[in-house]
């Protein structure tokens, strides 16, 4: 994770490019699914300091990240460290609506390198989404559709730019038996869904700022 690259040339004319890692499927979780997606990106024109100011900018993911997320705000800050609230909505089928927070910290190695690491502190399903945006499902009782969802982001200054690379790895039910059909794609797709929403919500937050 970590010592993979994050600039690629081949990026720079292209869409976002986003794979599975291989790894996830070695883990031993049983009655989970474990998910490891990688997105690259290229920002043409793009500075370290508008892709932090569009990160920090927590109020401001409900319109970056929509439909995904639908309400965000920062819960507290220490320094370069934060806590988020994000309230997530997917609909494939079923409709599920999360709440979720974060602690997220950024790191400045150098003038052409930031790191920013997310992790999710809570995720709890909505009981009467509409109605109460605080009643969640009892632990054991959701949907299992994400339980926990960390993402790992390193961008590099370079060629006129700002290249981008963010791995999400997460954790959710597996499929239960007999309800494949309906589940299997709800649960195996966000994930990718997610990441790619994100890549593009990123870059033109970014790119407004230019």
């Amino acid at each position: 994770m970590v010592s993979a690259p994050v600039r690629d040339s081949k990026l720079r004319s292209g869409e976002a490019r986003i794979e599975a890692m291989d790894a996830a499927h070695d883990v031993n979780a049983p009655g989970a699914m474990v998910q490891d997606w990688v997105g690259t990106m290229f920002m043409p024109g793009a500075s370290l300091a508008q892709v932090q100011s569009v990160l920090r900018d927590y109020a401001g993911y409900k319109n970056f990240y929509r439909p995904k997320v639908i309400e965000s705000k920062q819960l507290a800050q220490r320094g370069d460290e934060y806590d988020v609230l994000l309230r997530l909505y997917e609909k494939h089928i079923l409709t599920v609506i999360l709440n979720s927070t974060y602690h997220i910290r950024y790191e400045v190695p150098d003038r052409q390198h930031l790191i920013v690491t997310s992790r999710s502190t809570h995720i709890g399903e909505l009981k009467n989404p509409g109605k109460s945006d605080t009643e969640e499902v009892a632990q054991g009782s959701d949907s299992g559709f994400l339980w926990r969802l960390n993402s790992y982001w390193r961008f590099e200054a370079a060629d006129g730019g700002v290249y981008a690379r963010c791995e999400a790895i997460s954790l959710s039910r597996d499929v239960p038996p007999g309800l494949g059909w309906m589940l299997k794609g709800f649960l195996e797709n966000f994930p990718k869904e997610s990441m790619l929403n994100t890549l593009r919500g990123t870059r033109a937050a970014v790119a407004g700022l230019q």
